[in-house]
């Protein structure tokens, strides 16, 4: 992935072929531009994409807009250090338990079972 400052993005996506570039905006990632090599995939995969948005949005009351609003306020460095250490975390516990990944999530979904059927 290329790194890009938010001054120079017209020029980069102008030359980038298939390449991932980074959006940065003093010093912090502000988005990302996936260039479109295929189309026909691009367009199937953004009307799949809608498909999801749109069976999850109902649901939870949210808009489009309000979860645009909601990702423009995170700050994606933190997130992904988050992220990282809580990888690590979660490998020290499942080396010191000696439970597969999948064991350790089935333990929390049945703890959420367990205490929805209480409600």
């Amino acid at each position: 992935m290329k790194n890009v400052n938010l001054d120079d993005l017209e020029k980069q996506i102008l030359l980038a072929q298939k390449e991932l570039i980074s959006i940065e905006h003093e010093g912090k990632t502000i988005g990302y531009y996936y260039p479109i090599g295929d189309r026909e995939a691009a367009k199937k995969a953004k009307e799949e994409l809608d498909r999801i948005i749109d069976k999850t949005l109902h649901p939870t009351g949210l808009t489009e807009e309000r979860i645009a609003e909601l990702r423009s306020k995170l700050d994606y460095e933190a997130a992904n250090k988050a992220a990282e250490k809580l990888k690590a975390i979660n490998a020290q516990i499942l080396a010191q338990t000696g439970l597969t990944e999948e064991e350790y999530v089935s333990m929390f979904m049945n703890a959420v079972e367990d205490e929805e059927s209480c409600v």
